[in-house]
């Protein structure tokens, strides 16, 4: 089978993504209940969810540039239904905070910034799932298309990087048993960092072809 023809891709993937994260949901209500443990524990699984989903699509174009491989051709190639499994994904880890909102009432904590940035997110991820196709494409035009979709990426990355890492630094410096957070908190700068090589490989290579 080529390249080309395997694997799950296009809807299906979004499909399959779905039914999974679903089940997931649902294992963990029943396992742990629908109460504050259990929805902070949705809470969590969600969000870990939708960082691998979105980490695989914001990094596909560049992970494929440093290593041509089947899986990161795969990457590259379903990386809008990638982005689209992520929408779904974090869909449901709203959902979760919702839910735990009710539950803990007036105990629930929040705060001006919380809502604005992580509302903004929210926002994003909604115009950019809007904007995947190829008749988004061509109605917004390619330029401003691009500049969408590279805000918005930027902007989930920061909300996840802030997120992980002052809980990885935080785990850390206490010693506590929250460590979990340390790899997750490298996976989210990691993601960063394979875009950052390939701009960088590709300055200087410019800078190699001007000075030929």
């Amino acid at each position: 089978m080529s390249e080309r023809r395997a694997g799950i891709k296009g809807g299906r993937l979004v499909g399959l993504a779905a039914l999974l994260l679903l089940a997931m949901s649902v294992a963990i209500l029943a396992l742990a209940g629908s109460g504050e443990p259990g929805l902070r524990m949705l809470v969590r699984a969600t969000a870990r969810t939708s960082l691998a989903l979105f980490g695989a699509a914001f990094a596909a174009s560049s992970l494929r540039r440093l290593w041509p491989t089947p899986a990161t051709g795969w990457l590259l190639r379903e990386r809008r239904y990638l982005g689209l499994s992520f929408a779904v994904s974090h869909a449901l880890h709203a959902l979760a905070i919702y839910a735990l909102s009710l539950v803990l009432g007036d105990a629930f904590e929040t705060n001006l910034v919380t809502i604005v940035f992580g509302g903004g997110a929210y926002v994003m991820i909604a115009l950019m799932a809007a904007t995947s196709s190829d008749r988004a494409v061509a109605r917004l035009g390619r330029r401003r298309w691009r500049l969408l979709h590279l805000v918005g990426g930027y902007w989930i990355w920061i909300i996840f990087a802030n997120s992980y890492t002052a809980r990885a630094v935080m785990a850390i410096a206490r010693g506590s048993e929250s460590l979990a957070y340390v790899p997750v908190a490298v996976f989210v700068w990691a993601v960063l960092g394979v875009r950052i090589a390939v701009a960088l490989r590709a300055r200087r290579r410019a800078g190699v072809t001007a000075t030929a």
